[in-house]
């Protein structure tokens, strides 16, 4: 039984639609369908006829009706996909979210670790018995290869009751040659309070950090040669309540902004430190007393 000639060209206009399903593009879902439409009422003037005129009529009223079904149901399926799409692209969104979070997170947390096992190293080489110097250099290994960066040095007050900071000669260097200037430069440089980087430290008792010291106005060391090899500079005090009992400085060859977080962590490692300067003072104290108290004996003994 062959099909009528109206329902054979809908299907054929059928297919049209289909074809505009995969482009993915709603506007051509409808333009095929309007096609269809046009070329099936234009067949029914242009062709032969092939029965009763309401057959005719029926026949491609039947294929038109097919073809806009078709495309209705088209149009629900792109709207689906449209829609599928986007809670696919939300989902992916979410877990790229959580996922950057979670490493994000992770970092935090290996950073905070190593902040931990900081505070463990310097406060057991803090309370260990030995040299201050001794001390502030292990101090000052363990902070400059937490930081990564290849200078450490320290300026220790004159003596007590002095206001005047002279170089500790004690470092922590990546590479003595090539810091051997600024070295020699640091070494012949006491600093005053608000003076340079240590002074300002000691003269404010907080953490500072200079972003280029070869750009600092405050920064004698930098004008004292043509290259020191350093850039970026942080330093913190030693501190004992509120008093500075000396500071820790760290350089890097490159320029760097400030690090509050490292800033927040060497505060507390200072506190720490001076713990151990104030020890060692209190021990030098003691000896300067026994020495006194000594040469008083002798002198007692004399009289006799």
């Amino acid at each position: 039984m062959a099909i009528p000639l109206g329902v054979a060209d809908g299907i054929l206009y059928v297919v049209l639609v289909l074809i505009a399903l995969f482009t993915k593009n709603r506007k051509f879902i409808y333009i095929a369908a309007v096609t269809g439409t046009a070329l099936t009422v234009a067949g029914y003037f242009l062709s032969p006829q092939g029965g009763e005129m309401w057959q005719v009529i029926a026949n491609r009223s039947l294929g038109i009706f097919t073809l806009w079904m078709t495309a209705a149901l088209c149009h629900v399926q792109h709207s689906h996909s449209e829609k599928m799409e986007a809670v696919h692209h939300e989902l992916e969104e979410k877990v790229q979210q959580r996922t950057g979070d979670l490493i994000k997170s992770k970092a935090a947390l290996e950073r905070e670790s190593t902040y931990v096992q900081l505070h463990k190293d310097i406060a057991v080489a803090a309370n260990e018995t030995r040299a201050l110097k001794d001390t502030l250099r292990i101090c000052l290994q363990r902070i400059c290869a937490h930081a990564g960066w290849p200078v450490g040095h320290a300026y220790l007050p004159a003596d007590q009751t002095s206001n005047l900071l002279e170089p500790a000669k004690v470092w922590s260097l990546e590479d003595p040659e090539r810091f051997d200037t600024f070295l020699k430069i640091s070494e012949a440089t006491p600093l005053g309070p608000g003076v340079g980087l240590p002074g300002r430290v000691f003269a404010s008792g907080k953490p500072a950090w200079i972003i280029d010291v070869t750009k600092d106005t405050n920064f004698p060391r930098a004008k004292l040669a043509k290259d020191i090899g350093v850039k970026a500079g942080f330093a913190f005090p030693l501190l004992s309540g509120e008093r500075v009992l000396g500071v820790m400085e760290f350089f890097s060859t490159k320029a760097a902004e400030p690090d509050r977080d490292m800033m927040e962590v060497m505060e507390k490692v200072g506190i720490q430190l001076g713990r151990a300067v104030e020890r060692q003072w209190a021990e030098e104290d003691i000896q300067n007393s026994n020495e006194r108290l000594r040469k008083l004996y002798q002198r007692l003994e004399l009289v006799r």
